[in-house]
């Protein structure tokens, strides 16, 4: 089956999910946790670059008051 890459905002999945829950179970299911897995992931994924991105400006600024 082809696949293709939608960008929405957290909100906009959450709403997504909530329509979902609102379903048959059995209906869902699959679909519900399949969003899930890959938003998790994507979340997460944002979460350490921004850490990273937050490192390396602490470290340049620190360099700069040297």
């Amino acid at each position: 089956m082809e696949q293709i890459s939608i960008n929405l905002t957290l909100e906009e999945v959450n709403i997504i999910l909530d329509s979902l829950g609102r379903l048959p179970y059995s209906e869902v299911f699959h679909l519900i946790h399949k969003v899930k897995a890959q938003a998790e992931a994507q979340v997460e994924a944002n979460e350490m670059r921004r850490q990273e991105h937050e490192s390396v400006a602490a470290q340049a600024h620190s360099e700069v008051l040297v």
